[in-house]
């Protein structure tokens, strides 16, 4: 018995560590959007009324909540909310097929969906018997709640979303991200890139994606701001760029050109980025490099999935400026890799095997879907299914 309440004073969820960071810093700004401020105490009470009425409709710990809507705020209070209860939320993607997002809904046999009224019909054609809230028309009902004020005790373990990855082949496969991983995410995030509480994160990215969710529950958690943008639009992303000091300012393939040629035709600079860009291997080099000169920040050479969030080699921040010669990955914290020929034996130095992973940023497997389960955690490890070769320098 002593042995378990040990342990128990060990384990911290993701809502804890939201709540030291409004309780020491209240007036600080959690969320904005479209020029509009939250604080941390603001957001604090949201999230707590929101938490007591998905408890009053009988929500609580493991039940999921799918969630279909673009960017907003109220996508961060959701998932803090079921944070606070011990919720999971499926974060649902909204470019899939009709016949993909019924797949990705069903799989996950929800309590409750929560939709905007951008998909409302979109979700309705669906044709699902599941209980339909829309965030136009009942979200802010739901806040006249009184806060929550006993919450259930969790486990670190406990999922608490559910993004959705289709790898190579067949339908998209739910990957349960637990409280603990989002915790070592955002540790992870800290140590590689050395961002600090007071850098923010712009979530621009589709917030269903890794991309965005896992950096917004870490700026949450270190008591940073999150300024929430509906879809890409380079005006806005450079304005905060010029006001306000980030950690990862992500830029995807994609979206690089239009950043630097309005940096480049109005002069514009950044005020503080701690890491621009991603996936560099689908960028010219020249673009990266520009980028990154313009930002007068080093771009993020990354290699992480949806499975194991930034890491496994996602340390490798190139200097402003430089063009690299080498796209070589650097190990990222909090995470152990190993390269396996397909007996999974260890690979020599300089041959190429397939990258498996260990950590505590790892997702706790594929929702519903015990033999894949059964073969990608193999030993002990991930197996990624990619190919890398280990380097000696």
């Amino acid at each position: 018995m002593i042995d378990e309440v040990i342990a128990r004073s060990g384990q911290v969820t993701v809502f804890d560590l939201f709540r030291q960071r409004a309780l020491h810093g209240p007036d600080r700004p959690a969320l904005t959007e479209r020029g509009r401020s939250w604080s941390y105490a603001q957001t604090e009470d949201r999230v707590l009324r929101l938490a007591r009425s998905l408890g009053d409709r009988g929500i609580g710990r493991g039940d999921r909540i799918a969630l279909l809507a673009e960017n907003r705020r109220e996508y961060a209070e959701i998932e803090l909310a079921c944070a606070a209860i011990g919720a999971i939320v499926a974060c649902q993607n909204w470019r899939l097929a009709a016949d993909e997002l019924r797949h990705c809904v069903t799989l996950v046999s929800p309590a409750l969906a929560i939709v905007s009224a951008r998909y409302q019909e979109s979700y309705a054609a669906l044709g699902l018997d599941v209980p339909v809230l829309v965030i136009e028309d009942d979200f802010e009902s739901l806040l006249s709640a009184d806060p929550l004020t006993e919450r259930p005790e969790l486990d670190p373990e406990d999922g608490l979303v559910i993004l959705y990855t289709s790898g190579t082949t067949g339908l998209p496969k739910g990957a349960l991200i637990s409280h603990r991983a989002q915790i070592a995410r955002m540790t992870a995030y800290r140590m590689d890139m050395h961002v600090t509480p007071e850098d923010g994160f712009v979530a621009w990215a589709p917030m269903f994606h890794m991309g965005s969710t896992d950096q917004v529950l870490a700026t949450l958690m270190t008591g940073a701001t999150v300024h929430v943008v509906d879809g890409f639009d380079a005006e806005t992303i450079v304005g905060l760029m010029e006001r306000e000091s980030l950690g990862w300012m992500l830029l995807m393939p994609g979206s690089i050109e239009p950043v630097v040629e309005l940096m480049q035709k109005t002069g514009r600079r950044a005020k503080s980025i701690r890491a621009v860009g991603a996936m560099i291997d689908l960028v010219p080099r020249a673009l990266a490099a520009e980028l990154s000169r313009l930002t007068c920040a080093p771009y993020l050479n990354s290699f992480g999935s949806t499975e194991t969030g930034l890491p496994p080699a996602s340390s490798c921040l190139i200097p402003a400026g430089e063009t690299p010669q080498s796209l070589s990955k650097h190990a990222s914290a909090m995470s152990e890799i190993r390269l396996v020929d397909p007996e999974d034996r260890e690979v020599a130095v300089g041959e190429p095997g397939e990258v498996c992973v260990r950590g505590p940023t790892l997702f706790s497997g594929y929702w519903g879907a015990e033999q894949t389960n059964s073969k990608d955690f193999r030993g002990g490890w991930f197996h990624m299914g990619d190919m890398f070769r280990r380097n000696t320098n």
